[in-house]
């Protein structure tokens, strides 16, 4: 069952449940490998409970439910997943690990395919890439978020420079929103860690 809260792109989960998309096994077969190794999840152990899309708050913003990912995977439509919202909108609670039977790390896999879509500058829409990016280099560069600064790289870079400002400028004027960015002790090391995961996160499948 593929069924769920999510019913606005769901026509690539029926055309293959009705066998008009040829099951991919060679790019199923690549990408459960590579899961295995980066994140120590088996793609192929999840049976369709559905338990991680009953309780995964965010599924009504998704355009797959999170059962339908992990069903998407097992028959290789990657790039499918990779382009869609869902794994961009996933909000990290780990609400599907936690409710998962199997103890299948569904959040990890989706944090996994968020890294892999940033890496091969896929976009799921809502900005996402944009946001991502900025808000790991925010991070890399003062040791902490800087919301102020993050913000504003933010808003210029999606060409809406006084997005939110009604509610920003009343946040700084009560002094709980600092303009100005403050270096984190201990930056340096989180930007070398920064630097050395985006190496090591490379899509091999």
């Amino acid at each position: 069952m593929v069924g769920g809260p999510c019913d606005s792109r769901n026509d690539v989960v029926v055309l293959w449940e009705a066998g008009l998309i040829r099951y991919n096994a060679q790019e199923a077969a690549a990408f459960r490998d590579g899961l295995l190794k980066r994140v120590k999840a088996d793609v192929s152990a999840c049976y369709q409970c559905g338990n991680c899309t009953a309780g995964c708050p965010a599924a009504f913003t998704f355009d797959y439910a999170p059962n339908q990912v992990m069903r998407m995977l097992q028959v290789g439509l990657v790039d499918e997943v990779l382009a869609s919202r869902s794994v961009q909108l996933c909000v990290q609670c780990l609400t599907c690990t936690a409710r998962c039977p199997r103890s299948i790390d569904i959040a990890g896999i989706f944090e996994d395919l968020k890294t892999i879509a940033v890496l091969k500058e896929l976009d799921g829409g809502e900005n996402a890439q944009v946001f991502n990016r900025l808000f790991l280099e925010n991070i890399a560069t003062w040791g902490r978020l800087s919301e102020a600064m993050f913000l504003l790289r933010y808003n210029v870079a999606i060409k809406r420079p006084l997005n939110d400002a009604d509610l920003g400028l009343p946040m700084v004027t009560k002094g709980k929103l600092d303009p100005i960015p403050k270096r984190a002790k201990g930056a340096a090391e989180v930007s070398r860690i920064y630097k050395k995961s985006l190496e090591k996160a490379r899509w091999r499948g």
